[in-house]
């Protein structure tokens, strides 16, 4: 697994995509992938805000799972009201410019919880997170998107 708080681990791996590099699974492209990542990067400091999609209880025990044992992001997991058989449109320009964003974002990420030690934020399928639930969740979500595109 990635170690989310260090960008030196999470950089290199950028570098390695390309437009052109293949999904091994999924209908992302790279720069969706990024773009993903981005969107879940502004979740987790308050700058996008979406309701709980399941009830507390569900959401509890996945976060327990999810955060607090061995278990892997899985694959298939389908935001609700998102497409199955095609990613949404892409917000910049090119995959560059994505990446810029997302290391930007990743900076604001551990700059807000510097600032905020206390903040939890809401994840639409885990529930309310605090910076460490975070920076697993991150971990974890960062490896399997790059295992997606077979570059851990």
């Amino acid at each position: 697994m990635l170690n989310f708080t260090s960008k030196n681990d999470i950089l290199p791996q950028l570098e390695k995509i390309t437009p052109e590099t293949p999904a091994k699974f999924g209908v992302m492209t790279a720069q969706h992938m990024v773009e993903h990542l981005i969107v879940l990067m502004k979740i987790s400091t308050g700058k996008l805000n979406f309701p709980l999609s399941r009830s507390e209880e569900s959401a509890e025990s996945f976060k327990q799972q999810l955060i607090y044992t061995d278990m892997k992001f899985p694959k298939g997991v389908k935001a609700k009201g998102i497409p199955e058989d095609q990613p949404l449109p892409l917000r910049y320009e090119n995959l560059e410019v994505a990446i810029d964003k997302l290391t930007s974002e990743i900076d604001d990420f551990h700059s807000f919880f510097t600032e905020n030690p206390e903040q939890k934020t809401l994840h639409p399928v885990l529930n309310w997170l605090i910076y460490d639930e975070w920076k697993i969740f991150h971990s974890k979500h960062f490896t399997h998107h790059f295992e997606q595109f077979g570059v851990v």
